[in-house]
């Protein structure tokens, strides 16, 4: 008992008042993402998930919540998708299922996207529009803002 008694005063000496560091993680965190860093028309690569090989070109016109993608192995028909900020990406999915070019199933299309200036990264999942546990293909997409 003693023995504590003799570390007590030390570490009352030793227990200082410092205010603890601030969070390096709050500190590192990119700031949230707004509409004009979505908004405007954005081209780039379309390439399978673990691949550098291109498999399409895609053109966009993105603004309220909503892209209008046109992709080079698809028809030229405008797709659809709804996006969603969130922090500093945006989550988006299609606006209902469209025919795979590939397969002629009818897909939806679900993904993340971050921005970073004029250049826009991500990654991207098709399902079967009719069994959407059915992953079609995994990809990913790299493009830079149009002017």
């Amino acid at each position: 008992m003693r023995r504590y008694l003799l570390v007590l005063p030390f570490l009352v000496a030793c227990g200082g008042s410092e205010t603890p560091p601030a969070d390096s993680a709050a500190a590192a965190m990119p700031p949230a993402l707004t509409e004009a860093d979505v908004a405007g028309n954005w081209a780039g690569n379309l390439m399978a998930e673990g691949s550098d090989s291109v498999i399409a070109t895609w053109s966009d016109s993105c603004g309220g919540g909503t892209c209008r993608l046109v992709v080079s192995l698809a028809p030229k028909d405008t797709l659809i998708n709804n996006y969603t900020l969130s922090g500093d990406s945006a989550m988006y999915s299609s606006n209902g299922p469209s025919k795979d070019p590939a397969s002629g199933a009818m897909v939806t299309d679900a993904g993340v996207a971050r921005f970073a200036g004029n250049q826009i990264s991500g990654y991207g999942i098709t399902r079967l529009a009719d069994k959407p546990d059915s992953i079609v293909s995994r990809y990913r997409f790299t493009g830079t803002r149009q002017p």
